[in-house]
Parts: structure tokens; C-alpha cells; sequence
């Protein structure tokens, strides 16, 4: 009786210890799976950091062509080894780099004389040219296309949208109609005429030399 007490409080001491060393074990790959989480967390982080800087760079400082490539180059790298979120952030900041370089253009072109205007037009193109290329390079990550199915599906969405609102707008109370005023047209600002006349400048420049512009350097700030 003693010997078969002893076996089984033997088992049960055998089988408690099994438990706990399973559940250190568990403890241990949790630890070690987060730890790396965290590092490919961090380390996808400061490579997109190093992808921003590097294109910042790039559209700040003017480079020839062999050196142009390998920059673009070594982003695509980069590209290539995020994740979509941090994909998303590297081209969020060449968006925000964007609007200000044609901010930056627009002032310059209206401060400069005439005679230089031309010169000035040149070196946007070509910075034009390197946003292009900078923007194929980032969108070489991933970004998956919509299937034909989830075309479907958007459309149907907006279409049901729209007919919601027109719905909603029926059924809404009309109010009595105020007598029309003509419409007195407001005249342009100084900053709109300067939108405009470097828009147009830049736009026949880019004609001259064959130059696509894009819809990111065709239209004035501050338009939809």
C-alpha cells in the first residue's frame, strides 16, 4: 500500500512539474515573440525613417543621372522590406514634401525677373521628373489593386449613397424660395493670379519640352 501511495504521489508530483514546465515554456515563446515583434517593429520603423530622409535628400540637392538611379534604387529597396503602414508614411511624407516644393516654386517664379522665369521653370520640371520617378519606386510595396469584385461592390456602395441622399433630400421640407440676386463674381486675389500665371507658364513649358506633368503638379493650390 505504502510502495503504491508512493508511486502515484511520485505521478502526481511528475505530472505538476510537466505542467509547469509547459507553461514556462509558453511564458518564454510569448516573451520571445513579442521581443521580436518589437524588433522588426523598430527596425521597420527607422528603415522607413532612413527611406524619408534618403528621398529628402534627393529632391533637395540636385544629383546627375547615374547617381539619381541608385538613390531611386535604394529606395525601392526599402520599399521592399516595409510593411504597408510604414509604406504609407514614407509616401505621406513625399506628399507633404510635394505640396510645399510647389508652394516654394510658386513664390520663386513670381519673385524672379522675367528673364529667369524660363530657367526656373527647367529646374521644376526636372524636379517634377524625380517626383515621378520617387513615387513609381514607392508603390512598388505591396500596394495590392482592387479586385474587379470590390470595384463592383465601391460602386454599388456610392451608388446607393447617392441615391440615400437624394431620397433624404426629397423628403426634407422645402423652404420658400428667396428672390434670385445675380451673382456678383469676386475678383481674383494677388496669390490666385500668381497660382494661375505660374500654372500656366508651367504648363506650356512642360509642352514645349514634352514634359507630363501629372495631376499632383497640374492644378493651383488650394484646388480639388
Amino acid at each position: 500500500m505504502h510502495r503504491a501511495a508512493r508511486a502515484a504521489a511520485s505521478d502526481e508530483e511528475a505530472s505538476r512539474r510537466n505542467v509547469l514546465l509547459a507553461a514556462v515554456a509558453i511564458a518564454l515563446a510569448a516573451c520571445v515573440a513579442g521581443g521580436w515583434y518589437l524588433y522588426e517593429s523598430g527596425r521597420a520603423g527607422r528603415l522607413a525613417g532612413r527611406t524619408i530622409a534618403l528621398q529628402e535628400r534627393l529632391l533637395a540637392t540636385t544629383t546627375d543621372s547615374a547617381e539619381r538611379r541608385r538613390a531611386l534604387e535604394e529606395i525601392m529597396r526599402g520599399i521592399d522590406r516595409l510593411p504597408p503602414a510604414e509604406i504609407r508614411r514614407v509616401r505621406e511624407a513625399l506628399f507633404k514634401r510635394v505640396n510645399a516644393m510647389r508652394m516654394e516654386s510658386l513664390e520663386r517664379f513670381a519673385a524672379a525677373p522675367p528673364d529667369e522665369r524660363t530657367a526656373l521653370l527647367d529646374e521644376d520640371l526636372d524636379r517634377i521628373r524625380l517626383v515621378r520617378g520617387i513615387m513609381d519606386v514607392t508603390d512598388q510595396g505591396g500596394m495590392r489593386p482592387f479586385t474587379e469584385a470590390e470595384v463592383v461592390e465601391r460602386e454599388q456602395r456610392r451608388k446607393q449613397r447617392e441615391e440615400q441622399a437624394r431620397q433624404a433630400a426629397a423628403a426634407a421640407p422645402k423652404p420658400a424660395a428667396a428672390p434670385r440676386q445675380p451673382a456678383t463674381p469676386r475678383p481674383p486675389t494677388a496669390e490666385q493670379k500668381q497660382a494661375s500665371e505660374y500654372i500656366d507658364a508651367l504648363t506650356k513649358r512642360a509642352k514645349e519640352k514634352k514634359v507630363d506633368l501629372g495631376r499632383m503638379f497640374s492644378r493651383p493650390p488650394g484646388r480639388g
